[in-house]
C-alpha cells in the first residue's frame, strides 16, 4: 500500500470510531435510565407504616397542643358545637407521589397517603390574633419537640404567621389574616403507607382517613372521635 493512502485511511477509521463513539454514548445513557427507573419502580418509597386512623389522632393531638396554646376562648367541634359560619375543622388525605426518576410517570404511589387537619376561626380582630400567635410562639419556642421555622409577618399574603416542625416530617403553621381578620392554621403529616391496603389496590383510591378531627377547645383533650 502507497505511504499516501495510509494517513487516508487511518482518518477514515478514527472517524468511523468516533461515530460510534457519539451514537452509543445516548444509548448507554439511555440504558441507564431505564434500568435506574425500573429499579425505582420496583423499590418502595421510604414511608413509615401508619394507620390511617392513628395518624388523625396524632395530627388531632398536635393541633389540639397549637390550638390551646393560642388562648382563644371557642370551640371548633365539627359536630357544630361553637362553630360560626366560615369556621373550619377538619381533616384531608392527599396522593403521594414518588421522588426521583419514577415522578416522570406522575403516577401517585399505591397504598400511600399524605395526612392534614385544618382549621380556621373567623372574627378575629388583629388584637387578638396576634396576641394569639405571640403565646404559640412562645409555646413552640419552649417545646424541646418543635423548632419554629418562621415568624413573622409576609408581605406577599398579607398575614402574619408562625410555623414549626418536628422530627419525623410532622410541621404545624397558623396565620392571622389582615384581609379576612381570620386566624387559620393546622399540622401536615409526612406520606405514610396503609399497612391495611389490599395488595391489589386501585390507584384511584385514598385510604380513608377513618377518624373524625377532634374537637379544639381552649382546654388540652386528650380524646378525639371515631367514625365507628
Amino acid at each position: 500500500m502507497p505511504e499516501s493512502e495510509k494517513p487516508a485511511i487511518s482518518g477514515l477509521k478514527a472517524a468511523g470510531i468516533g461515530c460510534a463513539v457519539v451514537v452509543l454514548v445516548p444509548v448507554v445513557f439511555l440504558l441507564g435510565l431505564i434500568i435506574t427507573y425500573s429499579v425505582q419502580r420496583a423499590t418502595p418509597e421510604d414511608y413509615p407504616e401508619v394507620k390511617p386512623e392513628a395518624m388523625g389522632r396524632r395530627l388531632g393531638g398536635y393541633s389540639q397542643d397549637a390550638y390551646a396554646a393560642l388562648g382563644i376562648d371557642r370551640v371548633l367541634d365539627p359536630a357544630g358545637e361553637g362553630m360560626r359560619e366560615g369556621d373550619e375543622n377538619h381533616l384531608s388525605n392527599d396522593y403521594c407521589y414518588p421522588d426521583g426518576l419514577e415522578s416522570l410517570a406522575d403516577e401517585p404511589e399505591e397504598g400511600a397517603y399524605q395526612m392534614g387537619h385544618s382549621w380556621a376561626l373567623q372574627e378575629v380582630d388583629k388584637d387578638q390574633g396576634l396576641a394569639a400567635l405571640r403565646r404559640l410562639h412562645s409555646h413552640l419556642g419552649a417545646s424541646a419537640a418543635w423548632r419554629v421555622t418562621q415568624s413573622g409577618y409576609d408581605d406577599e399574603y398579607r398575614e402574619w404567621r408562625v410555623s414549626a416542625e418536628r422530627d419525623g416530617g410532622y410541621q404545624v403553621s397558623v396565620a392571622w389574616s389582615v384581609r379576612d381578620q381570620r386566624l387559620g392554621g393546622g399540622v401536615s403529616a409526612p406520606c405514610a403507607y396503609d399497612p391495611d391496603w389490599p395488595e391489589e389496590g386501585q390507584l384511584s383510591d385514598l385510604p380513608d382517613t377513618g377518624t373524625w378531627p377532634p374537637p379544639l377547645t381552649p382546654r388540652a383533650m386528650s380524646r378525639g372521635r371515631s367514625t365507628t
